[in-house]
């Protein structure tokens, strides 16, 4: 039997309480598929860092063979598992009852896994499990395929399409954080957290060939664990799928985001009264609306985390993109809606010194514009006992001030030194869902 040298017993006390000391005590073998009984009691090997005790056992592998160890019973504990006695392969974390472990074998031979309680109380009867893991074969994905792998680096696999469609490729892992990439015939695609919590989701657009599929943990992570891989095909909307282009009033366009915003356009030939929503159960929807002096952004303004960006615009060429506010991947829907301009609706110009009365509708922003002639400190304010008014002042696109409540109760009010140029303020409501009447009032002070 070997014995631990005092060199590995200081590396042991080091990493503790990751690892189980390992001590030179005879452990009990365990084999795949045999359960061995064990205890934790005051007589097992003491850890002098911690003062958790443990006990150990000895599991023969084979080269690559990977297997999932763990614990049942009244022991509150957690596992580790060494090549030989001493090279450290893995640890369970913190756990209660029913502690596990993947183990991949990298040299065939004598495992040793020992079995700790959590801390110096943690003491009871255990049964420890060893079962196999099925790993990846390494032959070409389908669609339709589900597998389980190990990763403890990158790890290239072959998709093999041979109809064109959509595909969701899901990597689901509870040991680190997923990371999805995919390449081949016009395709370069990556994703981190597009399914659920740290899990990897591509949906993608793919032409028959060979892709190859690239797995791993998110950034510099380290992976070392089990995942799964699904490739599903996706069944596509009944509209033909937009990659961008021109955007019709009352005609609502299917696209699919795959990472990248697509850009759409669209025209008004007179002042008009817009609304662009986008939805999507797949992504968090995000929408971006520029031209004829407008640069304005919406991420959550619709329903959920759909997008909606309302406004009043002027005649001329606008455009759209339809992006995504987080990353991920999927289908989503954009429609465009124009309206005439109802009376006292929407801004217009309004001079220093004037006072306006307007009407705000429900998920509007009015835009109001003037021109300062000299230099000087000036007070913008927005009353209102319908609304809880909100205002931003824009020179050239960017924000150069915004107030929500620096008025009376829930009133808005802008005080900013300002240089001679042209200005424009936005007035809305903190609650996009409100509508009622407002006063604007712009003096110099």
């Amino acid at each position: 039997m070997k014995t631990v040298s005092p060199l590995v017993l200081a590396i042991a006390l080091a990493i503790a309480p990751a690892a189980a000391v390992i001590a030179s005590e005879q452990p009990s073998p365990v084999t795949v598929d045999a359960p061995a009984r064990g205890e934790i009691t005051s007589r097992s090997a003491v850890n002098y860092r911690d003062g958790s005790r443990s006990q150990l056992h000895t599991l023969n592998l084979r080269e690559g063979q990977v297997v999932q160890v763990s614990i049942e019973g009244p022991l509150r504990g957690r596992l580790s598992a060494f090549y030989g006695s001493d090279e450290l392969l893995g640890a369970s974390g913190e756990g209660a009852q029913a502690a596990s472990l993947v183990v991949r074998a990298k040299r065939s031979g004598r495992h040793t896994i020992a079995v700790s309680g959590v801390d110096a109380s943690a003491y009871g009867p255990y049964t420890l499990r060893v079962t196999t893991v099925e790993a990846y074969d390494g032959r070409a994905l389908t669609p339709g395929a589900s597998i389980s792998d190990w990763v403890d680096a990158p790890r290239r696999l072959t998709l093999r399409i041979a109809e064109a469609g959509v595909y969701t490729i899901d990597m689901m892992s509870d040991d680190f954080d997923a990371y999805l990439k995919l390449d081949g015939p016009g395709t370069a695609l990556t994703n981190d957290d597009g399914g659920d919590g740290t899990n990897a989701r591509i949906n993608a657009r793919l032409q028959p060939g060979d892709y190859t599929i690239t797995t791993s943990a998110y950034g510099s992570e380290r992976a070392s664990g089990m995942y799964r891989l699904t490739v599903a095909a996706r069944e596509t909307p009944d509209a033909p799928l937009s990659d961008g282009g021109p955007l019709t009033p009352g005609t609502p366009v299917t696209g699919l985001y795959e990472g990248t915003g697509q850009l759409y356009t669209f025209s008004l030939p007179a002042r008009r009264l817009v609304r662009i929503d986008m939805q999507s159960s797949d992504i968090d929807p995000l929408l971006h609306l520029s031209g004829a002096g407008v640069d304005t952004t919406d991420d959550d303004g619709g329903d959920g985390l759909n997008a909606r960006i309302a406004t009043l615009l002027d005649a001329g060429d606008y455009s759209v993109r339809a992006d995504g506010a987080v990353p991920g991947a999927g289908f989503y829907t954009l429609a465009l809606s124009v309206e005439d301009v109802p009376t006292d609706v929407g801004g217009g110009a309004i001079s220093v010194g004037r006072t306006v009365d307007a009407t705000l509708m429900q998920g509007m922003t009015d835009r109001w514009t003037f021109t300062v002639r000299s230099a000087g400190d000036y007070a913008i304010d927005m009353r209102s006992s319908d609304v809880d008014s909100h205002l931003k002042l824009l020179r050239d696109s960017e924000t150069i001030a915004s107030d929500d409540d620096g008025g009376d109760n829930l009133d808005s009010r802008i005080v900013q030194r300002l240089q001679p140029g042209s200005y424009t303020i936005e007035a809305s409501s903190v609650g996009s869902s409100v509508a009622g009447r407002y006063r604007l009032s712009l003096e110099r002070r």
